[in-house]
């Protein structure tokens, strides 16, 4: 699975001894042309000290070799592997311009534990993002079955329709690269929205019966299907991500989020319509 061929940033979670991002990110990049991870912590401390600059220094070189200890061995794989140390309050701006700066494309954290958080705290990420987000659910070690991408067919602005289309290609070629069952959902709000469901199926290339339409809301319809067919990886548009909007079908991104079991690739409107027009 990738989304483009730029790097990968690796959310590295230090209160955890698996590391699901890094190995997601890895196992990404060997499929990437000339893609390097950059293992990223953010450090930080509320602690009082009599020499904050001395400590802040201490504490960054203490990350920067339990990193190195932690990527060691992973140049040997055929994946360059960067690690990164960022000092700062707030974890997630920090991401943000770690990926910026970098020239990031894909983001890879392993979900936050709890629903109340990860509606939250994922959610702000996905906002003010400018690369796809990857939050991973489950073992990476997993092998990818099934996906389902999420597709909103009643949209006519460029944004909208450049995003379904990248949807749509991705899906697409993680099929074609690992075989997958490929899925698709489209909610309807009410009877005039109607889709065909041959014309999803023609879209994306795949049987009648892994078209699914369904009437309601997103945030209702896609968690109910994507844990009904279990599927590995959903595939969702993100836009308007620093207004009070949220991704593609609506600003309910925290129930998709929360109660979806697989893993959720979020692709920002911002980043498919720059690189659709270059």
């Amino acid at each position: 699975m990738a989304t483009g061929t730029g790097g990968i940033l690796a959310v590295i979670d230090p209160t955890r001894n698996e590391q699901w991002a890094l190995q997601k990110a890895v196992s990404l990049a060997k499929n990437r042309e000339n893609s390097r991870v950059l293992a990223f912590v953010c450090a930080h401390s509320e602690a009082e000290y009599d020499d904050p600059e001395a400590y802040r220094s201490v504490e960054i070189k203490r990350h920067h070799l339990w990193l190195a200890d932690l990527i060691a061995g992973l140049d040997a794989e055929g994946v360059e592997t960067v690690p990164v140390v960022e000092w700062g309050r707030n974890w997630r701006e920090a991401i943000v311009g770690a990926a910026d700066d970098a020239g990031i494309d894909l983001v890879v954290k392993r979900a936050s534990g709890r629903p109340e958080l990860l509606a939250s705290s994922d959610r702000e990420l996905i906002r003010t993002l400018d690369s796809a987000l990857l939050l991973i659910k489950h073992d990476p070690v997993r092998e990818l079955q099934k996906v389902l991408v999420a597709i909103d067919f009643n949209a006519t602005d460029d944004g909208h329709v450049a995003l379904n289309e990248a949807i749509i290609g991705l899906g697409k070629r993680i099929r074609s690269s690992h075989g997958v069952e490929l899925h698709a959902v489209c909610a309807y709000p009410e009877s005039d929205k109607f889709v065909h469901p041959p014309d999803v199926a023609r879209s994306l290339e795949i049987d009648r019966s892994r078209a699914h339409i369904r009437q309601g809301k997103a945030a209702d319809v896609i968690p109910e299907l994507a844990n009904g067919i279990d599927a590995d990886l959903v595939i969702v548009g993100n836009v308007g991500r620093r207004g009070l909007a949220g991704i593609t079908i609506g600003n309910t991104s925290e129930k998709i989020l929360v109660d979806i079991h697989a893993d959720v690739l979020v692709l920002a409107e911002e980043a498919v319509v720059e690189r659709s027009a270059a």
